[in-house]
């Protein structure tokens, strides 16, 4: 009979602050980011403002059938 083993170890690693420091200055290096911050604010108010409508006249349209419910009951 073979019996097979297979385990690994459970390291847990942990850095000092100038070790994590580095650390992040690395991950940012490596980050893609917006060349203008603004942009992205001007992105999002011109979707709110583009799906706004659409949700407010999908409301009216249940609330409307809500009513309809109503006041057959």
């Amino acid at each position: 009979m073979k019996i097979t083993v297979i385990s690994w170890k459970d390291e847990r690693w942990s850095a000092d602050k100038k070790a994590l420091k580095d650390i992040n200055e690395l991950i940012n290096k490596n980050t893609r980011k917006m060349k203008y911050p603004i942009g992205e604010k001007i992105f999002l108010i011109v979707g709110w403002i583009m799906v706004l409508p659409s949700l407010l006249f999908e409301l009216y349209v249940r609330g409307l059938k809500w009513l309809k419910i109503k006041r057959k009951n």
